[in-house]
C-alpha cells in the first residue's frame, strides 16, 4: 500500500526503430503493450521516467487478434529502490453494466514531447468506462471527460503514441489502449481488457499462431505462465471511489503504528524507562507443522515428504489457516507482524502473495470487552483499534468484494465455549459472502476440534516449540533490544554469551524455553539474577513475579512511586483478586471501573495498602509499576499475557480452598490452564484430591467419548508435573494412560500434551496391527528428543513400509547423529523417502543404507552437496528452497537418478552447461524468470516429462 508504487508510476514508454507506444509494468522485468506497437520490430526497448536509459526487451508473447503483447527486459526496468516498492499489480474485471466514472488513462502520446531533445512527458485522461459500449466485441470503451487538449501540427492524431497505455479504475488495471475510433469527437478510446489477455496467458484460451521473433515457444510459455502465476490477484470492479486509495495509505500507516511496535518481556525492566521496540527487533519466524496436504492419517508415504517449516513458508500458499499454538507461543506476535508488514507492502519474497492485501485484525479479547458482538464488514476497520479516520462509506465491503482482504482473527480461544458456535456462524457467513478473502485464525490447541473450519476450506498449522537454533536466535534478539536502552553494553554481551552456553549444554533449560514468552522470561531472570536460573517451571514463574513485583523498583532505586509502597506479597494479593475475577467471568480484560471495584474488595483486608491511597491510585500504581498489567487505548485493563493471569488465579483459588471450584470447571477448556497452574500451588494432599477428582469425572463419562479422554489426559498432565504424589494416585493415572493406548487417530494430538512422560507407557511393536503400529510410531516421532530414540529403535525392524516411512519422516525431531546411527541405520530405506533439513544431517547419510528417494530442504552450500551426495545413489532426488544451488552438473555422478525436483531453487540452472542423461522426469517450481526450456532439453536428453508446479493453479505439464 503506502510502500508500493502508485498505479500511474507503472506507465512506461515503448520504443522501436520507427515509432513510440506506451505500456504498463507488470513486474520488474515484464511490461504489457499493444501488439501493433512491437509486431515485426527487431529492436524493442522500454523507458521509464525514473531511469535515464532505455532497457532492451524481447517480445515474449504476442497476440495480433487481441492486439496485446508481453515484453521481457534484459534487466530490471526500474531502479533498485523503485523495484523494492513495485509491489504486486492489481488486475480487474468489470462486474457491472453501469458506467464506471473516475477512471483514468496514463501514457506518453507523441504530442507530449518537449524541447529540442524531444523529452517525454506523462499525459493523463480522466473519464468513464462504458461496459456495454464494447461488450459484444470484447472491447473496453473509455470516454474522456473532455476532448483532446491539442491537435498535432501535422494533422495526426492527438493520441498517437498512446497505444498500450494502461486504463486504471483507481489502483486496478482494467485494460490497455489499442485504438481511437473515428468520430465521437475524439473522446472515445478503445482498449483490450486485461481479463482477455490473461485468459490467453493462463493457457485457457488458444495461443496466437504468430510466434514472437527470437523466442522459443517453450520459453514464452515459461515467461507468460510465470507472469500469469505472479499476477493472479483479480478484483471484481463494480465502482470506483477516488478517496479509497488515499484512505488505504492512511490506514496502512495507522496499522504500522499500532502493530509495528511491541513490548519485549523483561527488557523494560533493564532500561531507564518503559518503552516499546520495533517489532522486527526481536521477531522470530517460528516453525510450524501441518498434516500432509491431501493425505489422511494412516495413508502411505508422501513424495516429496512433508516436513515442519517456517511459518512464513507454510502460510504462503494456504489462503485460509487455523493456527494452533500454546500460551506464549507467538500467535499474537505473528498476527501483529503480518498486519504491520502486509499493510505497508514490506513482506519478504516468501510471502509476496500477501503484499497488496488489506489486513483486518479482529482481536477476540477486545471484542469481548467491547460487548458489541462479532463485527459486520463495515466495523472491521475499527475493531483493531487503530488511530485512523473513518473510512469512505462502503470501503471495507469494496475491499472484501475485490478479494484483497486479509482477515486476521486472533485468539479464538478468548471466546467462551458457549459463544463459539456463534463465532463459527459469523466467520462462515463472512467468508461465504466474500469467498476470495484470505484468513488466518489463531487458537490454543484444545479450544476447537480439528474439523471446526474444514467446511470453510481452512488448513491447519501448529506452532512448534522452539528448537535450540531458535532459542539461540531469540536470546541474541532479546539482548540486542536490551542493549538499545542500557549503558551496560559489555555486561549484557557477556550475559548473552553465558546464557547461550547454558542453553547449548542444558536440555532441561531448553525444554523450559519452548515458547518466546518463556524464553524472554529466562533472559530477564538470567540478567536480574546475575546468571543464576530456575530449574522448574514453578520456580520460573515465582522468580518472575518476584522480579517484576519487588526487585524491579528496588533495582531502579525507586522507593515510593505514586506515593505507594508495597511488597511482593501485597502486589500478588491485589493482582490475584483481578485474575480470579477475570477467570470466573470467562474474560481476558476488564474496564478500569471494574478493576477498581475488585481492588476495593481486596483492600478491605489490606489496611496498610488502604491507608496509602484510594483504589484508583492503587490501580495506577499496578499499571505503572507491576509490569504485569497494562491499559489499552480504549481504557480496558488486562494482564500482559494470559499465562500470568492463569497463574495468579490458580494461586488465589488454591489458597482460598477452591479445589472444588476448579474441578467443577474441569471440562471447560478456558479453565484447563488454570488447573495445570494450580499444581504448582497445591500441597501434596491437595494435589492428590485434585488429580483423583479429575480421574473420577473422566470415569463417569462413557468409554470412547472424547470428554473422558480429555479429563484423563488433564489428570495425567497434572501428575507428570509433580514430584510428590501418593503411589495409589500415580498408579491410577498410569492405568488411565495405558487405557488410551495404542492411540486412535483422533487422540494422537491430545496425547502429545503428555510430552516425554508418555514414552514409558507406549506399547512396543509386538502384537500391534499395522495401523496401530503406525500411530504409535507417529506419536514417538512427534514427541522426538533424545529420550524417544530407544522407543523409535524398537520399531526399526518393522515389515510395514508405512511404519518405516514414519520413522524416517521425523529425523528433524531428534538429535541428528544418534538418531541416524541408532535408528535410520537399521531401517530398510530402499523404497522410502528421507528428508535432510539440517547441515549436520548431510554427512550422516554415509551411515544409512541404500536410499531411493532423498529430499534436501534448505540453503545448503554447493560444496557440501557435492561432497556428501557423491556417496549415495538415489533414483528420486529433490531440492527445496535452496538459493545457493547454481549448478546441478555434479548430479552427472548419480547414475541411478530418474526423477529430479527443484522447488524454489531460483538459480539452479544459472551455470548448467553439461548434460544429465538419466533423468526422465523433471519437476520445477520457482525458478528465475525467463529460463529457456530448450536449454533444459539439451541438459536432459532422456527427459520424457517436464512439470511446472504453480501453487495456486495445480500442475501444468508438457510431454
Amino acid at each position: 500500500m503506502s510502500a508500493t508504487l502508485r498505479p500511474a508510476d507503472r506507465a512506461v514508454v515503448v520504443l522501436t526503430a520507427d515509432g513510440q507506444g506506451s505500456g504498463v509494468l507488470l513486474t520488474e522485468r515484464t511490461a504489457m503493450t499493444s501488439a501493433h506497437v512491437v509486431a515485426g520490430r527487431r529492436a524493442v526497448s522500454v523507458a521509464h521516467p525514473s531511469r535515464a536509459d532505455d532497457v532492451p526487451c524481447k517480445v515474449a508473447w504476442l497476440d495480433e487478434r487481441l492486439d496485446a503483447a508481453v515484453l521481457y527486459s534484459a534487466y530490471p526496468l526500474l531502479s533498485a529502490a523503485d523495484t523494492a516498492r513495485l509491489g504486486r499489480i492489481r488486475l480487474g474485471r468489470l462486474a457491472t453494466h453501469a458506467p464506471l466514472p473516475h477512471c483514468e488513462i496514463v501514457g506518453f502520446p507523441a504530442v507530449q514531447r518537449y524541447g529540442a531533445q524531444g523529452h517525454i512527458e506523462y499525459d493523463q485522461y480522466e473519464g468513464s468506462v462504458l461496459p456495454l459500449a464494447g461488450a459484444l466485441r470484447d472491447i473496453l470503451v473509455f470516454e474522456t471527460a473532455r476532448g483532446a487538449v491539442a491537435e498535432p501540427e501535422d494533422g495526426g492524431s492527438a493520441y498517437e503514441g498512446l497505444s498500450g497505455a494502461p486504463v486504471f479504475a483507481g489502483p486496478v488495471l482494467l485494460g490497455i489502449v489499442k485504438e481511437v475510433p473515428r468520430g465521437r469527437l475524439h473522446r472515445r478510446l478503445e482498449a483490450v481488457p486485461v481479463a482477455s489477455v490473461f485468459y490467453q496467458l493462463d493457457g485457457d484460451g488458444p495461443y496466437s499462431s504468430a510466434k514472437p521473433p527470437g523466442v522459443g515457444s517453450r520459453t514464452h510459455h515459461l515467461i507468460t505462465g510465470g507472469v500469469g502465476q505472479l499476477l493472479a490477484q483479480w478484483s471484481e470492479v463494480t465502482d470506483v471511489h477516488p478517496h479509497d486509495h488515499l484512505f488505504e495509505e492512511e490506514y496502512a500507516r495507522a496499522l504500522r503504528a499500532r502493530y509495528g511496535k511491541t513490548r519485549l518481556f523483561g527488557v523494560d525492566a533493564l532500561s531507564p524507562s518503559d518503552t516499546t521496540w520495533d517489532l522486527d527487533t526481536a521477531y522470530l519466524a517460528l516453525e510450524a507443522e501441518s498434516p500432509p496436504r491431501g493425505q489422511k492419517p494412516g495413508e502411505g508415504p508422501v513424495w516429496p515428504q512433508t516436513q515442519p517449516g517456517r511459518v512464513h513458508d507454510l502460510l504462503a500458499d494456504r489462503p485460509r489457516v487455523l493456527l494452533r499454538g500454546e500460551a506464549g507461543a507467538g500467535k499474537t506476535t505473528l498476527v501483529w507482524w503480518l498486519a504491520a508488514h502486509t499493510a505497508c507492502g514490506t513482506l519478504g519474497p516468501e510471502l509476496a502473495a500477501l503484499d497488496g492485501l488489506v489486513p483486518f485484525v479482529v482481536p477476540m479479547r477486545a471484542l469481548r470487552a467491547q460487548g458489541g458482538g462479532f463485527p459486520a464488514p463495515a466495523r472491521l476497520p475499527s475493531v483493531a483499534g487503530v488511530l485512523a479516520d473513518d473510512p469512505p462509506e462502503g470501503w471495507a465491503r469494496r475491499v472484501l468484494v475485490s478479494g484483497r482482504a486479509f482477515l486476521l482473527v486472533d485468539g479464538l480461544d478468548e471466546v467462551p465455549a458457549s459463544d463459539r458456535a456463534e463465532a463459527h456462524a459469523w466467520l462462515s457467513e463472512l467468508l461465504a459472502l466474500y469467498p476470495q478473502t484470505r484468513c488466518l485464525v489463531t487458537v490454543r490447541p484444545g479450544a476447537v476440534d480439528a474439523d471446526w473450519l474444514r467446511s470453510e476450506r481452512f488448513e491447519e498449522l501448529k506452532l512448534l516449540s522452539m528448537r535450540e537454533q531458535d532459542i539461540q536466535a531469540f536470546v541474541a534478539a532479546w539482548h540486542r533490544a536490551a542493549r538499545l536502552g542500557s549503558a551496560d553494553q559489555s555486561e549484557l554481551a557477556e550475559l548473552e554469551e553465558d546464557l547461550k552456553q547454558k542453553f547449548s549444554r542444558n536440555a532441561a533449560l531448553r525444554a523450559l524455553a519452548g515458547t518466546p514468552l518463556l524464553c524472554a522470561v529466562i533472559c530477564a531472570l538470567h540478567r536480574r539474577r546475575g546468571g543464576l536460573l530456575p530449574e522448574t517451571r514453578w520456580e520460573l514463574y515465582r522468580a518472575t513475579l518476584s522480579m517484576l513485583l519487588g526487585d524491579r523498583d528496588n533495582q531502579r532505586r525507586i522507593c515510593t512511586p505514586e506515593g505507594i509502597r508495597m511488597g511482593v506479597e501485597e502486589h500478588q494479593q491485589l493482582l490475584q483478586t483481578i485474575a480470579v475475577w477475570l477467570v470466573r467471568g470467562g474474560q481476558a480484560q476488564l474496564s478500569r471501573a471494574e478493576a477498581e471495584g475488585q481492588l476495593t474488595l481486596a483492600m478491605r483486608l489490606m489496611p496498610r495498602v488502604r491507608d496509602q491511597g484510594a483504589p484508583a491510585a492503587v490501580l495506577t500504581h499496578l499499571l505503572n509499576r507491576s509490569g504485569l498489567l497494562h491499559e489499552r487505548g480504549d481504557g480496558c485493563v488486562q494482564f500482559i499475557h494470559r499465562t500470568f493471569q492463569d497463574y495468579l488465579a490458580a494461586k488465589a483459588l488454591v489458597e482460598s480452598g477452591g479445589l472444588k471450584e476448579l474441578l467443577r470447571h474441569a471440562g471447560d477448556e478456558q479453565w484447563q490452564d488454570v488447573i495445570l497452574m494450580a499444581v504448582g500451588h497445591c500441597r501434596p494432599a491437595e494435589l492428590g484430591e485434585l488429580i483423583e477428582g479429575l480421574i473420577e469425572q473422566g470415569d463417569a463419562v462413557p468409554a470412547r467419548v472424547e470428554k473422558r479422554e480429555k479429563l484423563h489426559i488433564l489428570a495425567a498432565r497434572c501428575a507428570l508435573d509433580t514430584v510428590v504424589l501418593a503411589d495409589d494416585v500415580r498408579q491410577a493415572v498410569d492405568d488411565r494412560i495405558r487405557a488410551m493406548l495404542p492411540p486412535s487417530s483422533e487422540s494422537l494430538g491430545r496425547l502429545m500434551f503428555l510430552g516425554p512422560g508418555l514414552l514409558p507407557h507406549l506399547p512396543g511393536p509386538g502384537g500391534l496391527d499395522e495401523p496401530a503400529a503406525w500411530r504409535v510410531a507417529t506419536l514417538i516421532g512427534r514427541l522426538g528428543g533424545r529420550e524417544a530414540i530407544p522407543y523409535a529403535r524398537r520399531f526399526a525392524d518393522s515389515e510395514s513400509e508405512r511404519v518405516r516411512q514414519c520413522l524416517a519422516q521425523w529425523w528433524l525431531n531428534y538429535p541428528a547423529e544418534p538418531y541416524a546411527t541408532e535408528v535410520l541405520a537399521r531401517l530398510r530405506l530402499d523404497v522410502l523417502s528421507l528428508t535432510v533439513c539440517r547441515r549436520e544431517e548431510l554427512p550422516l547419510l554415509r551411515h544409512i543404507g541404500p536410499l531411493s528417494r532423498l529430499v534436501v530442504q534448505g540453503p545448503f552450500p554447493m560444496a557440501e552437496l557435492r561432497r556428501h551426495l557423491a556417496a549415495i545413489a538415489p533414483s528420486h532426488l529433490a531440492f527445496h528452497r535452496n538459493p545457493h544451488l547454481t549448478d546441478i552438473a555434479f548430479l552427472r555422478d548419480q547414475p541411478a537418478l530418474r526423477q529430479l525436483r527443484l522447488l524454489n531453487c531460483p538459480q539452479a540452472f544459472r551455470d548448467l552447461d553439461q548434460t544429465l542423461p538419466g533423468v526422465s522426469d523433471l519437476v520445477l517450481l520457482g525458478l528465475s524468470d525467463g529460463i529457456d526450456v530448450t536449454k533444459l532439453r539439451r541438459a536432459f536428453p532422456s527427459l520424457i516429462k517436464l512439470s511446472l508446479i504453480f501453487l495456486e493453479r495445480g500442475i501444468r505439464s508438457w510431454m
